[in-house]
């Protein structure tokens, strides 16, 4: 299908990296085949983008003819780039590409090779290893080897298929009705939009045919770091979604061992040890031991925030703390309310399923972004500081066992006790103005009327 026969497509691509990186993204970008109505577009989410004014002066050395750089002002994460691009797009498709990615020329000819049905909101694009993987770092060839970016895994997962924002080409009414990618992350992000799409009504497909080249990590560190990622983000998913339990690391480390093993054995067409089409056969042993290594930190990464380390740090003391449930959910009114308060802060539970674009204007922590570190911690501060405080509201929640657990709400109540004298009000349903009356207890503030 040709670009003048197929729908409009805007190419959204996240970056972060330095001028080097820079000229290669704006080169992946510019080798794309487009049609009249097409659009390529770099957010630039590097530390020169805080400041909308200065997009381009430090990592992004020019834009090259067709391409346009805009700047992703805000918190660094891919989630921000991504929904800053999808802003300044207006093809009825938003194809997202990640920077480390190298795409054929007629890459979005490809995606529309066969038709798209009404109900499909998302193609995934298979993820290829690059082809100078299987020769560079060791951490390159593992992730060569690992394809653990692979679409067709992705898709067949026991929970729900899932997609990676490497490659992917949205629907644009579908990214519109969702609110974009959840922001505040450190990762997992791509995973819980591709969850929301489906259980908004939308089908997610594979695009073997419309495949990129990815460059993996290339030192351990990199690799380390992560793994850690993943693994906390696995764990935000186990938190935000009923059902879905992330696999033990030490499981997965298990049968990756037996099958690494396994292949050290067996012989390869030349006869020597090592499986046919596997790993060279002095990858093996190294395989095996990042195996270990990796998942040492699955383990620590489970227990970690999911917020991501470049996260601002805590602002001003709020005058007002608003506890909410899912918040800010679309076409929630008292998303403007909050809006309208001056040094308002809210503490929801949990991201909404379709949420509002405003809400990134409001200061918001979320229960479900705290991992069972600072959870443990924070319960064991509160406990040591506040016991009789703590005994009040075990009490309090045998009369509802549903209620979220002290240990739940334990990091809330320490970052409302850093905003002395503010008022807690409830806004939204019942849950949130019982939430309330619980943190605000929690924290020796006082709670106000409900709204």
């Amino acid at each position: 299908m040709s670009g003048a026969a197929r729908p409009s497509v805007s190419v959204v691509m996240p970056f972060a990296g330095d001028a080097a990186a820079a000229s290669a993204a704006l080169a992946t970008l510019a080798a794309l085949r487009v049609g009249e109505p097409d659009e390529r577009i770099l957010a630039d989410n590097a530390d020169n983008a805080d400041n909308a004014d200065n997009a381009g002066t430090v990592a992004v050395p020019g834009a090259l003819a067709g391409v346009t750089v805009i700047a992703a002002a805000g918190e660094r994460s891919p989630a921000r780039a991504r929904n800053a691009g999808a802003a300044c797009a207006r093809g009825e498709w938003i194809l997202f590409l990640d920077a480390d990615c190298v795409a054929p020329a007629d890459l979005l000819d490809r995606y529309f090779a066969e038709p798209v049905d009404a109900d499909v909101g998302a193609l995934a694009g298979e993820v290829l290893p690059a082809g100078g993987s299987v020769s560079g770092s060791l951490a390159a060839r593992y992730g060569a080897e690992r394809s653990f970016l692979s679409q067709r895994a992705h898709l067949a997962h026991r929970y729900l298929p899932r997609a990676a924002a490497a490659n992917l080409l949205v629907r644009r009414s579908a990214f519109a009705a969702l609110g974009g990618f959840h922001e505040g992350l450190r990762a997992a992000e791509d995973t819980d939009f591709a969850w929301r799409l489906q259980q908004a009504g939308w089908r997610l497909e594979l695009r073997a045919g419309a495949h990129v080249e990815h460059r993996y990590r290339t030192t351990v560190g990199e690799l380390r770091a992560q793994w850690r990622d993943y693994a906390a983000g696995r764990a935000w998913l186990g938190r935000r979604y009923p059902g879905f339990v992330p696999e033990p690391a030490a499981r997965r480390a298990l049968a990756r061992a037996r099958r690494r093993v396994t292949q050290l054995g067996a012989p390869d067409r030349g006869g020597r040890a090592g499986r046919a089409g596997g790993p060279p056969l002095r990858d093996r042993a190294a395989f095996l031991a990042l195996d270990a290594l990796l998942a040492g930190e699955e383990l620590a990464g489970l227990v970690l925030s999911n917020r991501p380390r470049s996260a601002a740090a805590p602002g001003a003391a709020a005058s007002v703390v608003l506890v909410a449930e899912r918040f800010p959910a679309r076409g929630d009114p008292l998303v403007d309310f909050a809006l309208s308060l001056d040094c308002a802060r809210v503490e929801a539970a949990a991201r909404p399923q379709q949420t509002e674009s405003a809400g990134a204007r409001l200061r918001i922590d979320y229960r479900e972004d705290d991992g069972i570190a600072a959870r443990a911690l924070a319960f064991t501060r509160l406990l040591a500081r506040h016991p009789a405080r703590c005994a009040a509201e075990g009490w309090r929640r045998r009369a509802s066992p549903a209620a979220p657990k002290l240990t739940a709400l334990a990091p809330a109540a320490r970052r409302l006790a850093r905003d002395p004298g503010a008022r807690v009000h409830g806004i939204g349903g019942d849950g949130a103005r019982v939430g309330a009356a619980r943190l605000a207890a929690l924290a020796g503030a006082r709670p106000e009327h409900h709204l």
